[in-house]
């Protein structure tokens, strides 16, 4: 990595993408990550079903101090639906039931048209009910839990945005007589895939449930930048499992993304150095013109991500601050980007 880049990272903050393996939890890759970095600060943004993969954002350090701007992006997956049952977690792990009657005509399943016209009818904002399984609280207790133990509870509804559908393929898979869509989802947060799933194969007639699931991006974050836990322990376990020395080999690589990274599309400024102290020890600063008013804006010295602020007429009041006062690179003599 460049000098120019190291000016843009921290060593101990950061966004490591992994891209999240079948049959693990998210709580359990956050785990892993806390070993590899020897760190108690780690945390994740979005969390992933144990059976579904792909984009899973781990924060680490003042970079958790992120996750609430980042609970709010916008979301990419690439679902198998497999028609002719539905089961009772709505995925391919749970129990069938509901399976699609015999005589069932099945031909208008592989006509592309019909499909993509039904799929159409989910844009927009929608309804969903919490699934049974999910990890969705009621009175301070997941759903999942009341569903193992034979308990029946209200789920809450919420209201999400399915922005764009696209159908890429009808397939067969073996050991199954009705087709599997492959679709591509883009969506508000918070919107259940699984749910998706079952309701197109209600609105079909014919039962549906989520044979796969993968996210393909978060936010800014896309497939193609994450990387598996098992690369980050073969680099690890080649580091003679040194955690300091891992963590800066893996930015060095870039596999580390900077915290600034999250707040991809939010208005930035760079400060001079007066300033940058200012906003690290929480204190209000004043920006030009004056009668600007943001909701949210990031501020940066030499490229580093200090604070994320409210601006009223001018004046920056800090939200969230990303970087100790006592930073070796907010000391006199340091470069000034007074912009």
């Amino acid at each position: 990595m460049s000098n120019v880049c190291k000016l843009a990272m921290v060593d101990d903050q950061g966004i490591i993408l992994i891209n999240k393996d079948s049959d693990i939890s998210s709580a359990a890759v956050v785990a892993q990550v806390r070993r590899l970095l020897g760190m108690k600060r780690v945390g994740h943004c979005g969390t992933l079903d144990p059976f579904a993969t792909g984009v899973l954002p781990v924060v680490f350090g003042r970079a958790t101090a992120a996750v609430p701007y980042m609970s709010e992006y916008d979301k990419e997956y690439r679902c198998r639906i497999q028609l002719g049952s539905s089961t009772d977690t709505m995925d391919r792990e749970g129990e069938i039931i509901a399976q699609v009657a015999e005589d069932f005509d099945a031909s208008k399943l592989e006509d592309c048209s019909y499909i993509e016209q039904l799929l159409n009818s989910f844009l927009g904002e929608i309804k969903q009910q919490a699934p049974l399984y999910s990890a969705v609280k009621v009175a301070g207790k997941p759903l999942y839990k009341y569903a193992r133990q034979g308990e029946e509870v209200e789920r809450p509804w919420r209201t999400v945005t399915v922005h764009a559908i696209k159908l890429l393929d009808i397939y067969h898979r073996e050991g199954f007589e009705l087709p599997c869509l492959d679709v591509l989802f883009s969506t508000s947060k918070g919107t259940y895939i699984r749910s998706l799933a079952d309701s197109i194969g209600e609105k079909l007639g014919c039962y549906a449930h989520a044979a796969e699931l993968e996210r393909t991006a978060c936010g800014p974050f896309a497939l193609d930048q994450a990387v598996k836990t098992t690369d980050l322990f073969d680099r690890f376990e080649k580091l003679e499992r040194d955690s300091k020395v891992f963590l800066s080999t893996i930015i060095d690589e870039g596999i580390v993304k900077a915290t600034l990274s999250a707040f991809a599309g939010f208005p930035t400024q760079a400060v001079g150095l007066s300033d940058a102290v200012k906003l690290t020890h929480g204190q209000e600063i004043r920006i030009l013109p004056d009668n600007i008013s943001v909701d949210t804006i990031t501020f940066t010295y030499n490229s580093i991500l200090l604070a994320v602020a409210g601006v009223n007429r001018g004046l920056a009041k800090v939200k969230r601050v990303f970087i100790d006062s006592s930073a070796e690179f907010l000391r006199e003599g340091s470069i000034d980007e007074d912009m």
